[in-house]
């Protein structure tokens, strides 16, 4: 089955910021929408949820590219996959 979406917690250095990583993402094979939302900002880091949607999403192709910026894929918090993308009650629908 298709992975169709994945909510990713991700650790980023400053540089590059998050309109690299939405860029890097966005180029890749199966990936039709990335959002970066910066979650919390520390001296020398940025806590992002990085939300990403596509008919057929690698993992692996995600998380060698957020490595390559220098970013940590900390947690995998949501991931859909299947024919469509069903919303939990615990996840705001938007």
């Amino acid at each position: 089955m298709a992975i169709r979406k994945l909510v990713i917690d991700v650790l980023i250095p400053h540089e590059p910021g998050e309109i690299a990583y939405a860029e890097s993402l966005s180029g890749l094979n199966g990936v039709e929408a990335v959002t970066v939302h910066v979650l919390e900002i520390d001296e020398k880091t940025k806590s992002v949820e990085i939300t990403i949607e596509g008919g057929d999403l690698f993992f692996e192709d995600i998380r060698k590219t957020i490595e390559e910026l220098g970013g940590a894929v900390h947690s995998v918090d949501q991931v859909s996959a299947g024919s469509r993308i069903l919303y939990s009650k615990a996840v705001e629908q938007e």
